[in-house]
């Protein structure tokens, strides 16, 4: 079993070559099936763009790096729907509240715990409103969805795996929360603060210099026409993801 941050920051090495292709940026789940579908990579350079691989096509995750077949298996996000649709969603898991199917709000998942042969989300590690770690098994989540987790009745108390002290949760729970922030801030507080998150940013600095195969109708009302070269200005006027999307999508091939 690994956590998200045991995997995420990983070195991602082509077995056919030895490469080091990069590092584990983030990850894309998917809501309906519980499950890790593709990897985001971090790459020195935004010229290449936004780069995923399939959890199919992951060798192994091991304690040091994420091992891949060979570099071919690296897809780009322009052009891989499933990964477009995915990231569409928004589906974190991560500071998602958790709700149970009886209306009762319990705490916020701090951590996701993955078995990682199977690419299944085997575990959420949630903090109540007390303070307490507890864990809920995967096989009591009803929804994984973009701003609640629903699960059945209360679970039993049962203590997060992995032990504060030495646990990502642990970690992520001292990281994440600001001084600044109160305890009702909601999930993703940062992120619309921010308007993008940074994987979404990269993705908005690789539309520079690119041009789009239809006309998109911008966030302020305007409208890019097809054949345009994307430019800094332009890119003041996108601040919602579904244009993001929609323009990844239409990229020029």
């Amino acid at each position: 079993m690994k956590t998200s941050q045991e995997i995420i920051g990983l070195r991602i090495i082509s077995i056919a070559d030895g490469t080091d292709m990069g590092l584990v940026e983030e990850l894309v789940l998917s809501a309906q099936g519980g499950s890790l579908e593709f990897v985001i990579l971090d790459r020195p350079s935004a010229y290449f763009g936004a780069k995923v691989i399939a959890f199919a096509d992951i060798l192994g995750i091991g304690e040091f790096a994420l091992t891949i077949p060979s570099p071919q298996v690296i897809q780009d996000v322009a052009h891989n729907a499933a990964a477009q649709e995915l990231l569409g969603e928004g589906v974190r898991v991560k500071a998602t509240r958790v709700l149970t199917k009886t209306g009762q709000l319990i705490g916020e998942v701090e951590e996701v715990v993955f078995d990682e042969k199977a690419g299944k989300i085997a575990a959420c590690l949630y903090r109540t409103p007390d303070g307490q770690h507890l864990e809920v098994p995967a096989d009591q989540i009803i929804t994984y969805g973009k701003d609640l987790l629903i699960v059945e009745v209360p679970p039993a108390d049962i203590p997060a795996r992995i032990p504060e002290s030495e646990s990502a949760a642990g970690r992520a729970a001292s990281s994440d929360r600001s001084p600044e922030a109160g305890e009702n801030a909601g999930p993703g507080a940062a992120e619309k603060e921010s308007g993008f998150n940074p994987f979404e940013r990269k993705q908005l600095e690789y539309f520079l210099g690119k041009m789009v195969e239809r006309d998109i109708v911008l966030d302020n009302g305007e409208t890019w026409p097809a054949g345009k070269t994307m430019t800094p200005e332009v890119l003041k006027n996108i601040s919602k993801h579904k244009t993001l999307m929609e323009i990844t999508a239409h990229l020029q091939k």
